[in-house]
Protein backbone atom coordinates (compact mmCIF):
# COMPACT_ATOMS: atom_id res chain seq x y z
CA UNK A 1 0.00 0.00 0.00
CA UNK A 2 1.28 3.43 -0.83
CA UNK A 3 2.22 6.07 1.71
CA UNK A 4 3.04 9.75 1.74
CA UNK A 5 6.70 9.16 0.99
CA UNK A 6 6.01 7.17 -2.18
CA UNK A 7 3.36 9.45 -3.66
CA UNK A 8 4.35 10.95 -6.98
CA UNK A 9 4.06 14.57 -8.01
CA UNK A 10 0.76 16.38 -7.91
CA UNK A 11 -1.80 15.89 -10.64
CA UNK A 12 -2.57 19.62 -10.57
CA UNK A 13 0.46 21.84 -11.09
CA UNK A 14 -0.74 24.95 -12.92
CA UNK A 15 -3.54 27.50 -12.75
CA UNK A 16 -4.63 26.41 -16.22
CA UNK A 17 -5.20 22.90 -14.87
CA UNK A 18 -7.11 24.35 -11.92
CA UNK A 19 -9.40 26.25 -14.28
CA UNK A 20 -10.03 23.14 -16.37
CA UNK A 21 -10.79 21.12 -13.24
CA UNK A 22 -13.13 23.75 -11.83
CA UNK A 23 -15.06 23.87 -15.09
CA UNK A 24 -15.34 20.08 -15.21
CA UNK A 25 -16.28 19.64 -11.57
CA UNK A 26 -18.72 22.56 -11.39
CA UNK A 27 -21.15 20.85 -13.77
CA UNK A 28 -24.34 20.16 -11.82
CA UNK A 29 -24.41 16.49 -12.77
CA UNK A 30 -20.79 16.11 -11.73
CA UNK A 31 -21.46 17.81 -8.39
CA UNK A 32 -24.39 15.46 -7.80
CA UNK A 33 -22.23 12.43 -8.60
CA UNK A 34 -19.46 13.58 -6.28
CA UNK A 35 -21.98 14.14 -3.51
CA UNK A 36 -23.56 10.72 -4.08
CA UNK A 37 -20.07 9.25 -3.87
CA UNK A 38 -19.84 10.33 -0.23
CA UNK A 39 -22.98 8.38 0.63
CA UNK A 40 -21.78 5.45 -1.48
CA UNK A 41 -18.56 5.41 0.54
CA UNK A 42 -20.47 5.59 3.82
CA UNK A 43 -22.64 2.70 2.72
CA UNK A 44 -19.70 0.53 1.73
CA UNK A 45 -17.83 1.33 4.93
CA UNK A 46 -20.74 -0.10 6.90
CA UNK A 47 -19.66 1.82 10.00
CA UNK A 48 -22.78 3.07 11.76
CA UNK A 49 -20.84 5.42 14.04
CA UNK A 50 -19.17 7.19 11.09
CA UNK A 51 -22.58 7.62 9.46
CA UNK A 52 -24.09 8.92 12.69
CA UNK A 53 -21.20 11.34 13.22
CA UNK A 54 -21.47 12.54 9.63
CA UNK A 55 -25.10 13.43 10.32
CA UNK A 56 -24.17 15.10 13.65
CA UNK A 57 -21.07 16.90 12.44
CA UNK A 58 -22.63 20.32 11.76
CA UNK A 59 -23.65 20.46 15.42
CA UNK A 60 -20.18 19.38 16.57
CA UNK A 61 -18.65 22.17 14.48
CA UNK A 62 -20.56 24.68 16.56
CA UNK A 63 -18.71 23.44 19.65
CA UNK A 64 -15.23 22.56 18.37
CA UNK A 65 -12.87 23.99 15.75
CA UNK A 66 -11.99 22.05 12.60
CA UNK A 67 -8.40 21.68 13.81
CA UNK A 68 -9.59 20.20 17.10
CA UNK A 69 -11.96 17.77 15.41
CA UNK A 70 -9.39 16.70 12.83
CA UNK A 71 -6.60 16.25 15.39
CA UNK A 72 -8.47 13.47 17.16
CA UNK A 73 -7.24 14.85 20.47
CA UNK A 74 -10.60 15.92 21.81
CA UNK A 75 -12.54 13.48 23.95
CA UNK A 76 -16.21 12.96 23.24
CA UNK A 77 -17.82 10.20 25.33
CA UNK A 78 -18.31 6.91 23.46
CA UNK A 79 -16.88 8.32 20.22
CA UNK A 80 -13.96 6.72 18.38
CA UNK A 81 -11.53 9.48 17.33
CA UNK A 82 -10.75 7.79 14.01
CA UNK A 83 -14.44 7.65 13.14
CA UNK A 84 -14.78 11.30 14.13
CA UNK A 85 -11.97 12.23 11.77
CA UNK A 86 -13.49 10.34 8.84
CA UNK A 87 -16.88 11.95 9.42
CA UNK A 88 -15.24 15.36 9.52
CA UNK A 89 -13.27 14.89 6.34
CA UNK A 90 -16.41 13.81 4.51
CA UNK A 91 -18.42 16.71 5.93
CA UNK A 92 -15.83 19.25 4.79
CA UNK A 93 -15.55 17.48 1.45
CA UNK A 94 -19.30 17.73 0.94
CA UNK A 95 -19.10 21.46 1.53
CA UNK A 96 -16.15 21.89 -0.85
CA UNK A 97 -17.97 19.92 -3.54
CA UNK A 98 -21.03 22.13 -3.22
CA UNK A 99 -18.96 25.32 -3.43
CA UNK A 100 -16.82 24.49 -6.48
CA UNK A 101 -19.12 26.36 -8.88
CA UNK A 102 -18.55 29.54 -6.86
CA UNK A 103 -15.07 29.79 -8.36
CA UNK A 104 -16.34 30.12 -11.94
CA UNK A 105 -17.86 33.39 -13.14
CA UNK A 106 -20.85 33.78 -15.45
CA UNK A 107 -18.63 33.77 -18.52
CA UNK A 108 -17.19 30.40 -17.51
CA UNK A 109 -13.82 31.75 -16.42
CA UNK A 110 -12.08 31.10 -13.13
CA UNK A 111 -12.44 33.97 -10.66
CA UNK A 112 -9.01 35.48 -9.85
CA UNK A 113 -7.96 34.68 -6.29
CA UNK A 114 -7.29 38.37 -5.59
CA UNK A 115 -10.98 39.05 -6.04
CA UNK A 116 -12.05 36.66 -3.30
CA UNK A 117 -9.23 36.85 -0.75
CA UNK A 118 -11.15 39.37 1.37
CA UNK A 119 -14.61 38.09 0.46
CA UNK A 120 -16.24 36.68 3.59
CA UNK A 121 -18.43 34.36 1.52
CA UNK A 122 -15.31 32.25 0.87
CA UNK A 123 -14.27 32.21 4.52
CA UNK A 124 -15.28 28.59 5.10
CA UNK A 125 -13.15 27.32 2.21
CA UNK A 126 -10.17 29.28 3.52
CA UNK A 127 -10.72 27.85 6.98
CA UNK A 128 -10.91 24.22 5.86
CA UNK A 129 -7.84 24.48 3.65
CA UNK A 130 -5.83 26.22 6.36
CA UNK A 131 -6.92 23.64 8.96
CA UNK A 132 -6.13 20.40 7.13
CA UNK A 133 -2.90 19.78 5.17
CA UNK A 134 -3.57 18.52 1.65
CA UNK A 135 -1.43 15.40 2.00
CA UNK A 136 -3.25 14.44 5.19
CA UNK A 137 -6.63 15.02 3.58
CA UNK A 138 -5.88 12.86 0.54
CA UNK A 139 -4.17 10.16 2.58
CA UNK A 140 -7.01 9.77 5.08
CA UNK A 141 -9.61 9.68 2.31
CA UNK A 142 -7.53 7.12 0.45
CA UNK A 143 -7.25 4.88 3.51
CA UNK A 144 -10.99 5.21 4.08
CA UNK A 145 -11.68 4.12 0.51
CA UNK A 146 -9.35 1.12 0.91
CA UNK A 147 -11.16 0.23 4.14
CA UNK A 148 -14.39 0.17 2.15
CA UNK A 149 -13.06 -1.83 -0.81
CA UNK A 150 -10.82 -4.16 1.17
CA UNK A 151 -7.07 -4.54 0.66
CA UNK A 152 -7.43 -7.56 -1.62
CA UNK A 153 -9.53 -5.56 -4.07
CA UNK A 154 -7.09 -2.66 -3.87
CA UNK A 155 -4.13 -4.96 -4.63
CA UNK A 156 -5.93 -6.31 -7.71
CA UNK A 157 -6.75 -2.77 -8.77
CA UNK A 158 -3.13 -1.64 -8.49
CA UNK A 159 -1.89 -4.74 -10.32
CA UNK A 160 -4.09 -3.81 -13.25
CA UNK A 161 -3.41 -0.07 -13.28
CA UNK A 162 0.27 -0.58 -12.51
CA UNK A 163 0.20 2.76 -10.73
CA UNK A 164 -0.45 3.45 -7.01
CA UNK A 165 -1.17 7.07 -7.99
CA UNK A 166 -3.80 5.99 -10.49
CA UNK A 167 -5.45 8.55 -12.74
CA UNK A 168 -9.01 8.88 -14.01
CA UNK A 169 -7.88 7.77 -17.47
CA UNK A 170 -6.40 4.59 -16.02
CA UNK A 171 -9.61 3.87 -14.12
CA UNK A 172 -11.76 4.38 -17.21
CA UNK A 173 -9.76 1.72 -19.04
CA UNK A 174 -10.84 -0.76 -16.36
CA UNK A 175 -14.56 0.05 -16.34
CA UNK A 176 -15.43 -3.24 -18.06
CA UNK A 177 -13.06 -5.40 -16.03
CA UNK A 178 -15.29 -8.01 -14.36
CA UNK A 179 -12.93 -8.46 -11.39
CA UNK A 180 -13.06 -4.77 -10.50
CA UNK A 181 -16.72 -3.94 -11.10
CA UNK A 182 -17.73 -4.08 -7.44
CA UNK A 183 -15.87 -0.92 -6.39
CA UNK A 184 -14.72 0.70 -9.63
CA UNK A 185 -17.19 3.56 -9.12
CA UNK A 186 -15.66 4.30 -5.73
CA UNK A 187 -12.13 4.32 -7.15
CA UNK A 188 -13.24 6.72 -9.90
CA UNK A 189 -14.89 8.91 -7.27
CA UNK A 190 -11.69 9.06 -5.26
CA UNK A 191 -9.75 10.00 -8.38
CA UNK A 192 -12.05 12.96 -9.01
CA UNK A 193 -12.01 13.98 -5.34
CA UNK A 194 -8.23 14.07 -5.41
CA UNK A 195 -8.36 16.39 -8.45
CA UNK A 196 -10.89 18.60 -6.68
CA UNK A 197 -8.79 18.88 -3.52
CA UNK A 198 -5.52 19.46 -5.36
CA UNK A 199 -7.20 22.15 -7.47
CA UNK A 200 -8.64 23.98 -4.48
CA UNK A 201 -5.42 23.86 -2.48
CA UNK A 202 -3.43 25.03 -5.50
CA UNK A 203 -5.90 27.87 -6.08
CA UNK A 204 -5.74 29.06 -2.47
CA UNK A 205 -1.93 29.02 -2.35
CA UNK A 206 -0.83 32.65 -2.91
CA UNK A 207 2.52 31.51 -4.33
CA UNK A 208 0.75 29.96 -7.30
CA UNK A 209 -0.63 33.34 -8.34
CA UNK A 210 2.74 35.05 -8.33
CA UNK A 211 5.07 32.86 -10.38
CA UNK A 212 8.74 33.70 -10.00
CA UNK A 213 10.48 35.19 -13.00
CA UNK A 214 13.82 33.55 -13.71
Amino acid sequence: MRNKETRKERIINSMEMVETSFKLLSDKRQIDELDKGIYRLLGKLGNSQVTELFDRYPRLMQKYSSKELFSGNIEIPNINSANLKIAGLLTYLQFLISSISDFIDQSGRIIPADEIKNDRSYQAEHYIINSIPLDDYIEHLFLTVVSATGEEYYRKFIEKTGNPDFTIDEIQKLENDTELQEHIDLMAWFGLVRILLESLYFYFNPENHNPKIN
